[in-house]
């Protein structure tokens, strides 16, 4: 398989799943400030811990000088020159798809193509008119129709392979940052903590997932931190948990390169391997004691050695020897 065919599949999947979290990011929020209206902080407060989660402060600041929910909406959905924006990604992954036409179906590339052409006529007046939910909901539900038409029309090559790694690599990233963002939502003061506000946001939180529900028929009694944390994070059956992810991530790579559960012959597999080995011995206490935020941050930066490593195992080393060989 091209190397340059792999890279499109992988980061066309990686951008369609980062439009969704930055879009289940706002959801969460939004319902953080209609569920919280007691006690809640002011406004910049309440929508500044998105920007903090995906680490665009600065970019953020260079266009807007207060932190309001239509700048944070308008920046994280609409802003062109933002390059993680829900439209920046939605095209750059039309444009990867447009250039793999060949490995798509025609169903898969319309719904992509599809959704471009409605995001790209919208702004914040259209958000705030169909009302957040509403907007996100359908912006969601888009991209989730591409999900589903892709399973169901991918042939399990090699392709697919590449598409699994950047979704599920890329969706472990995501449900850190999403975690992280109820971590920056200050509470009005540390008694807060434990009480129903807590539990509101926590409930916030695991909708965002798509989560409530399958949380609430296996993890019985109250929704409190330390249980929606070791659902989202060390979870091995739910499909958005961070353990799912790596699994299924590691599962693609083995596939990639015929390596068995004993033999790790490259880069990518030692990485995700070890990622893996650890988040299946981890327990939350551990994560808690360690510190939510410093261990979010030490996973993200294992993530981001794994991409390093399937970007030089997959697609760097073609390119050198094309250079070589020229």
């Amino acid at each position: 398989m091209l190397s340059r065919v792999a890279n499109l599949t992988y980061w066309m999947a990686r951008y369609l799943e980062r439009a969704e979290n930055s879009a289940r990011i706002l959801d969460v929020n939004a319902q953080l400030a209609i569920e919280s209206q007691q006690g809640m902080p002011d406004e910049a407060r309440l929508w500044e811990p998105i920007i903090f989660a995906l680490g665009d402060e600065r970019i953020f600041n260079e266009f807007y000088t207060e932190t309001t929910e239509r700048t944070v909406a308008e920046f994280v959905l609409f802003n062109p020159k933002n390059s993680n924006s829900v439209l920046s990604c939605i095209n750059l992954a039309r444009e990867n798809a447009r250039c793999i036409r060949d490995q798509l179906s025609s169903d898969a590339w319309e719904q992509l193509n599809r959704l471009y052409l409605y995001l790209r006529g919208k702004s914040f007046a259209d958000y705030r008119n169909a009302g957040a939910a509403d907007f996100l909901g359908r912006l969601r539900k888009s991209i989730q129709l591409f999900y589903g038409i892709a399973a169901s029309m991918f042939p399990r090559n090699d392709a697919w392979q590449f598409y699994e790694v950047g979704r599920f690599l890329e969706r472990a990233d995501n449900t850190s940052r999403l975690i992280d963002v109820k971590y920056f939502t200050l509470l009005p003061n540390v008694q807060s903590v434990g009480s129903t506000l807590d539990a509101l946001q926590w409930g916030a939180v695991l909708r965002s997932c798509s989560a409530f529900e399958a949380f609430r028929k296996s993890r019985l009694g109250m929704i409190t931190a330390d249980r929606v944390l070791d659902y989202l994070i060390l979870d091995e059956f739910f499909p958005r948990s961070i353990r799912y992810a790596i699994i299924t991530a590691e599962e693609a790579v083995r596939r990639l390169t015929r390596d068995t559960d004993h033999h790790y012959s490259n880069a990518p597999t030692k990485s995700l391997g070890r990622l893996r080995a650890n988040l299946d011995y981890l327990e939350i206490a551990e994560i808690v004691s360690f510190g939510l935020h410093e261990w979010i941050d030490k996973l993200q930066i294992s993530i981001a050695q794994v991409h390093k490593d399937i970007e030089s195992a997959f697609v760097e080393y073609d390119v050198e020897r094309a250079r070589i060989l020229a």
